[in-house]
């Protein structure tokens, strides 16, 4: 059988803010997308696609804390776990604008000194924060009380309206302003003020859950530098890799199977609205990655589907080729029938 090769890219098709005067630098993927049929699916953001590509039966909210601290070969067990992120806050007006901390550039030494800090303050209310490394910090509940907003749709926004809600909401709206201040008097902060960086002023809670069971899947290998992504592929003992260039992937599709990819670049353009950002990684992601690796499944008449996490499914095969009045419609796209708008 051919090889299945399945592209997860989200923030392939936005959203972005605008898109005006954009066409003309777009035409690289829109070339790209040219050899694909366009359907419709029922996953409409990256973890609904995640879980339906794994076969994870997981009810709202996806546990993505539970996932990543597995990747980090930190077992789970039956608890339920919750990303606390260290983030900033900048007020701007009455709003508050949420920084995560791949914007802040956190240090080891920081990231540690923070934590100390926050476990010997919160010590006698009997919590403890984990860090699996300096940007994924967590906390264990004893119940899953909490609904929360994952951080991708939290960051560059104001965020008042986006706190956690649910049970346990008041008492942890108390604890995270005793965090706030806490942090504010950090040493740590005041080094990074000095620095002319922004502060670490509050932690972000989201990704609640328990692990999940494991799935049924036909995916047999998992390339990937996505914690989450890692931690199913581990939950289903799938073979799993770091992404490293498009030959590895290449020598995959010479042999049977079902490779997923994750490529994340266009996410963080999309969740901060930069869509200048979002046009530069997009044409660095079809020439070093897409282009290559559809040259290579042509040649070798693996199937391909790429999933931009929307609703969408692009589908390639060669035992599917179009015809020429496809190819006619084709021609008459236009940037703005692929892209969503936020």
């Amino acid at each position: 059988m051919p090889h299945k090769l399945s592209l997860v890219i989200p923030g392939l098709c936005g959203p972005l803010p605008e898109f005006d005067g954009m066409e003309t630098s777009t035409v690289p993927l829109l070339d790209l997308l040219k050899q694909f049929r366009k359907e419709k699916t029922s996953a409409t953001d990256y973890s609904s696609q995640l879980a339906a590509l794994f076969g994870l039966k997981i009810e709202e909210p996806f546990p993505y804390a539970a996932l990543t601290l597995l990747a980090h070969d930190r077992e789970p067990a039956d608890h339920c776990w919750i990303h606390a992120d260290p983030v900033s806050l900048q007020a701007d007006m009455d709003r508050a604008i949420l920084s995560d901390s791949q914007m802040l550039h956190i240090q080891q030494h920081e990231a540690e000194k923070f934590v100390n800090e926050l476990n010997a303050h919160f010590a006698v209310d009997d919590i403890s924060v984990l860090m699996a490394d300096k940007n994924n910090w967590f906390i264990r509940l004893n119940e899953c009380g909490l609904k929360t907003t994952p951080l991708a749709a939290a960051v560059g926004r104001n965020i008042n309206h986006l706190l956690p809600t649910g049970e346990a909401a008041a008492d942890w709206k108390r604890l995270l302003n005793e965090i706030q201040m806490l942090l504010h008097m950090s040493e740590v902060n005041q080094g990074r003020e000095d620095r002319g960086v922004a502060p670490v002023n509050s932690l972000w809670l989201w990704g609640e859950g328990v692990l999940p069971q494991r799935g049924k899947t036909s995916v047999t290998h998992v390339y990937t530098d996505d914690a989450v992504t890692t931690g199913i592929a581990k939950l289903n003992q799938i073979k799993h890799s770091v992404l490293t260039d498009p030959i590895v992937l290449a020598d995959a599709m010479r042999n049977d199977g079902h490779s997923l990819v994750v490529l994340k670049q266009l996410d963080g353009p999309c969740n901060y609205g930069d869509t200048s950002a979002w046009l530069d990684e997009m044409l660095e992601l079809v020439a070093d990655w897409l282009k290559p690796l559809i040259e290579t499944a042509k040649s070798l008449d693996a199937d391909v589907n790429i999933y931009p996490c929307n609703g969408v499914r692009y589908h390639f095969s060669n035992n599917n080729k179009f015809n020429i009045s496809k190819l006619m419609f084709w021609k008459k796209d236009r940037f703005q029938d692929h892209v969503d708008t936020q």
